[in-house]
């Protein structure tokens, strides 16, 4: 994510619009085919390789040799026209050259995707983050040396594609390097059991990546490489919702699987409607905040050649009351995981639907619509009608709505406080900062007084504070 932000900072004021939208476009077939064609089967190495004290090694090279042959497939596709076609659906005749320089980048990044499930899985949990902190820093200063220096996309790109070619070799030396045992040829039975696993494990993880994805996919096939790159500055999501989400429901959903085994359902729902009103306390008022100063905090990332990427940003931030919660954690503890995959694939439908009509009708803004449009009538309503169900109560008592309702109030008054930094005609990033102090200190007085389970969530980083205090001095 970080790599994504600084980069796109300065690929805003190094390359023109139509040249950053050529880059944005040159990885968006690549991201949207990864997860179509590998299927989970990184995640799969979660299960197999635990179970498999006696072939690891041959466990991992069966899985390497699936997604090589996914990668021979993506590349023969652009090999073989793949890469023409994709030019002129996008209407950028520009992209046949650096599609063509991707055809061999699939052989060497599918392969490594793996890396991830192995480390974790030997507890080198450590090693994986120390790899991709280091691996992401070197990527971002490059990418910002070539966009710098050229004041084009093809340097950027080739960067981009080269890169992970001279990480191969030693992503590769640490994948084994913790994995003890014989070597072993791939065995075409175990590949074919983990390709069963893989296939109702993937297509959930899948269509919704699929969903995210296809917004930015007809906005690229028709709109201008211009009105991508604007498009794509206003479509990201604030990095902290994914990292509070993310984090509270991996916490949650063991502990609610083990509730619902007791049979104790009620007991699990509280935990998940905690869980709601803990992330609002932090993403709401982030909303709030980024709505009110949404031109100032575009205009700092990306400079004023994207201003009208301020109205998609917007759109996309209504999403935030819809994340509070990770609908799916509930799901799996329940055992529920047929549900996700349905309202999933509802959720592509209608989101194709939507987003096609709504960019025909208004140009790259209507992408967000139809996503919004999608979470508001029917992910939303059909997660808390399933979930009633199985937690036998009311649909409208899965969220405390009233608690979070409070959350949006109390946001919405401190947002008063920094509104008037908004009529100062020379915004900087000293106002942009200032604002928001004001907004936070507004905001958490009132918070800790009025909303207990805030309270409750900071009060130990308070002691924590106190007590290093009381060591120092």
């Amino acid at each position: 994510m970080i790599v994504s932000i600084i980069s796109g900072m300065v690929f805003s004021r190094s390359l023109s619009v139509a040249h950053y939208g050529t880059y944005m476009q040159t990885f968006i077939a690549y991201d949207f085919a990864v997860p179509i064609l590998t299927l989970g089967l990184p995640s799969a190495l979660y299960y197999f390789l635990p179970n498999s004290s006696h072939r690891q090694k041959g466990v991992i090279l069966d899985n390497i040799f699936l997604l090589l042959v996914a990668g021979v497939i993506f590349s023969l596709f652009l090999a073989l026209g793949g890469a023409e076609l994709l030019a002129r659906r996008f209407k950028n005749p520009e992209l046949t050259t650096t599609l063509k320089w991707m055809i061999y980048y699939p052989l060497y990044t599918f392969p490594v995707l793996i890396s991830s499930a192995v480390w974790v899985v030997k507890d080198k949990v450590k090693l994986n983050a120390i790899f991709n902190v280091v691996t992401g820093i070197i990527l971002t200063i490059l990418l910002i040396l070539a966009a710098s220096i050229s004041k084009d996309f093809l340097a950027p790109a080739l960067t981009k594609i080269l890169l992970p070619l001279l990480f191969l070799p030693i992503t590769l030396y640490y994948i084994f390097k913790y994995i003890p045992g014989d070597w072993d040829l791939p065995r075409i039975s175990s590949m074919w059991e983990m390709v069963k696993f893989s296939i109702p494990l993937g297509l959930s993880s899948v269509i919704g990546t699929i969903t995210t994805q296809l917004s930015g996919m007809i906005v690229a096939l028709q709109t201008s490489p211009e009105d991508f790159a604007i498009y794509v500055n206003g479509a990201r999501e604030v990095p902290l919702i994914g990292i509070v989400t993310g984090s509270i429901s991996i916490v949650i959903m063991s502990e609610m699987a083990q509730k619902i085994k007791n049979g104790d359902l009620q007991a699990a729902l509280a935990l998940f409607r905690k869980s709601a009103v803990v992330s609002a306390c932090f993403l709401i008022p982030i909303m709030i905040f980024l709505l009110i100063q949404a031109e100032n905090f575009i205009t700092i990332l990306y400079s004023n050649k994207y201003e009208s990427s301020v109205i998609p940003f917007r759109i996309y931030l209504l999403a935030i009351p819809i994340r509070i919660v990770y609908y799916s954690a509930a799901f799996i503890a329940l055992g529920k995981s047929k549900k996700i995959l349905f309202r999933s694939a509802i959720d592509l439908c209608l989101t194709a639907i939507f987003c096609y009509i709504l960019v025909s009708l208004f140009g790259y803004n209507g992408a967000p619509l139809g996503l919004i449009l999608t979470m508001f009538l029917w992910t939303v309503p059909y997660n808390l009608y399933a979930l009633g169900k199985d937690f036998n109560c009311s649909a409208f008592y899965i969220i405390p709505f009233r608690k979070v309702g409070k959350i949006f109030l109390i946001s919405l008054f401190s947002g008063l406080f920094c509104l008037p930094f908004q009529f100062i005609k020379e915004q900087t990033v000293f106002l942009f900062v200032l604002g928001f102090l004001v907004f936070v200190i507004i905001y958490f007085i009132l918070a800790y007084r009025g909303i207990s389970e805030f309270k409750e969530t900071v009060t130990p980083y308070f002691k924590k504070i106190n007590q290093l205090k009381a060591n120092f001095f």
